[in-house]
């Protein structure tokens, strides 16, 4: 698969760099370029991310993807990057989240106040909304997923935490769209993403430090052992 989507990137790259093929500088409908391709839309989406986060590609909510113009400079290094982003790559990030991320959920339920509460619940209001909605992307509902995420890690009151969060944030925000466009695809999985935010968010408005650590610690288990399911 890493092969293929390689080959993949090569391609769809050859594609954008000829201005005939996409003179008005938007990609087609991903239906319309899936069959173009003659491959799977969910294989499409994970490159189009590629070249998302390689900067290629600008994802625009509702209007579509359109091709941008990056250094040409950075362009070896990020093909040879991202033959591995989407498995390696991914579960070295997930194992990391794994191991910072369920501590910093205890604190923000021990420290958060009623405002980040109110934004944590309309991250998750608006990510129910998104996964009802058939026309839903996971670049869209990866903004609100990454937001909670970081509303989580400044409620913990912890500047340094804050610091290393927000010079990962670039990289955290690819991963975890990266983690929902394989995880999406999988049966019920949608609404278990759903389930397990809601819980972390229940646990942090309890106050429950145990219930967050352990909330968080179960949502991000679960979607690592499933991405190195897949992966083999």
């Amino acid at each position: 698969m890493e092969k293929k989507r390689e080959e993949l990137v090569r391609r769809l790259l050859g594609m954008i760099h000829d201005p005939q093929v996409f003179p008005d500088g938007k990609l087609p409908p991903e239906r319309e370029l899936a069959l173009q391709l003659g491959i799977s839309r969910n294989l499409l989406r994970e490159v189009i991310i590629t070249l998302e986060a390689m900067g290629y590609i600008s994802v625009r909510e509702r209007q579509g993807a359109f091709i941008v113009k990056p250094n040409p400079d950075d362009f070896t290094a990020s093909l040879k990057l991202a033959s591995f982003w989407p498995d390696d790559m991914l579960i070295n990030v997930m194992e990391m989240r794994l191991t910072i991320e369920p501590p910093i959920a205890g604190l923000a339920a021990l420290r958060r106040d009623d405002d980040e509460l109110a934004k944590m619940k309309d991250c998750v209001t608006k990510l129910v909304a998104m996964h009802d909605s058939p026309s839903h992307g996971a670049s869209s509902g990866g903004q609100w997923d990454s937001m909670l995420h970081m509303l989580v890690v400044h409620a913990a009151r912890n500047p340094l935490l804050d610091r290393l969060y927000e010079g990962l944030s670039s990289t955290m925000d690819k991963y975890i769209v990266l983690s929902r466009v394989k995880l999406l695809a999988l049966p019920d999985w949608p609404q278990k993403i759903i389930a397990d935010h809601s819980a972390l968010v229940a646990a942090i408005e309890a106050k429950n430090e145990t219930a967050a650590r352990e909330a968080q610690s179960r949502h991000l288990g679960s979607a690592l052992a499933m991405l190195k399911e897949i992966s083999k």
